[in-house]
């Protein structure tokens, strides 16, 4: 069995969808610059329920790298850090998790570890709740 092959069966026993499934590492990746795109764009285009997604993205990201070390190696490793620089250069870092403390605390989530979901765009439209 190949890292890919691991990959995705680590995520299909997650339950995760088909397509993120197919889409292996670099599928995470991928959405994950997609997610830095959409928070650059001029103000995000989402609801918080996207956002938040975006974030268990990132999630699923530290869980295969923790599982699999090498999963995000090379040029892959490259695109993320890419794409983790630019969401921190367009996001605000909050002072509580955004699935909330206690959610946080239940699954001991930190600000240092787990950065991604302290953070939101810094620009955002009215149905993202508490917009700006």
């Amino acid at each position: 069995m190949t890292h890919g092959d691991d990959v995705r069966e680590f995520l299909r026993d997650r339950g995760m969808a088909d397509e993120v499934v197919e889409g292996g590492a670099e599928g995470l990746v991928e959405r994950w610059e997609q997610a830095a795109r959409d928070a650059e764009r001029e103000c995000y285009p989402f609801g918080v329920e996207d956002w938040l997604n975006d974030l268990d993205g990132r999630q699923l990201i530290a869980d295969v790298s923790a599982a699999f070390p090498r999963a995000f190696a090379g040029a892959l490793q490259s695109r993320l850090v890419d794409a983790d620089t630019r969401i921190r250069a367009v996001t605000e870092t909050q002072p509580v998790c955004l699935w909330g403390a206690g959610l946080a605390t239940r699954l001991g989530w930190s600000p240092k570890r787990e950065w991604w979901y302290w953070l939101r765009p810094r620009k955002v439209g009215e149905d993202f709740e508490g917009g700006s």
